[in-house]
């Protein structure tokens, strides 16, 4: 199922360099139409086509649209790594019902934050955020293969799955802190709602008990 998923992202980002190799205008407006507006939301906007009615759906539709390469590219590395030991816990179809949870939970505060905001928020870093917060709760003293270039050489460490986590939430706190005074946006507070509803909602979804072990990654 995580390879569905990001399968799904990646089908959508082609669309969206499809769109983009038309104009700004035409991506733009795809962005518009399947983004996650806040103030849409909270005051009920009906939406002309080809955007989801109502207005409420893009709160899943945003989870799949992204800004660039860098940023579908980040979030789908962290669901590769990541994804697969939270759905080996809850098997493949809970899994789908408990990452579009977390992701709904977190896009759903980016409208209680910022109920007037225009500004269109996408991504799946929320619900990927949901994956991160039940994977630190069941497996922090697991180790990450990682590749470090050094020059034209390759070094390959095991690094601990906190530092990757540690990191992620490093980046988080520092984007809250930019955003002081500011609406909208790639959100990153609402990220953290997300993060939450993972350790909370993978306790309904877990299938498994887990043993002291190193899971599949």
């Amino acid at each position: 199922m995580t390879a569905v998923i990001i399968a799904a992202n990646l089908l959508v980002f082609l669309r969206e360099l499809a769109l983009a190799s038309h104009g700004q205008h035409a991506l733009a407006a795809f962005v518009h139409a399947y983004g996650l507006t806040p103030y849409d939301v909270s005051h009920h906007v009906s939406l002309p086509a080809p955007a989801p009615h109502p207005a409420l759906l893009t709160i899943v539709t945003a989870l799949f649209v992204h800004e660039g390469l860098l940023h579908v590219g980040g979030n789908m590395l962290y669901l590769y790594i990541f994804g697969p030991a939270i759905e080996w816990l809850t098997g493949p179809i809970r899994f789908l019902i408990f990452y579009l949870l977390c992701g709904v939970l977190s896009s759903y505060a980016q409208v209680l934050f910022y109920p007037d905001s225009h500004v269109v928020a996408i991504g799946a870093s929320g619900a990927i955020a949901g994956v991160l917060g039940a994977f630190i709760l069941f497996f922090a003293s697991d180790t990450i293969d990682a590749i470090l270039p050094i020059g034209c050489f390759p070094l390959l460490l095991q690094v601990p799955a906190l530092v990757f986590i540690g990191l992620w939430i490093v980046f988080q706190i520092w984007q809250v802190r930019s955003q002081t005074g500011s609406v909208g946006g790639v959100g990153y507070l609402e990220h953290v709602a997300g993060f939450g509803a993972g350790m909370l909602l993978v306790w309904l979804f877990k299938t498994k008990k887990v043993v002291r072990r190193a899971a599949p990654v």
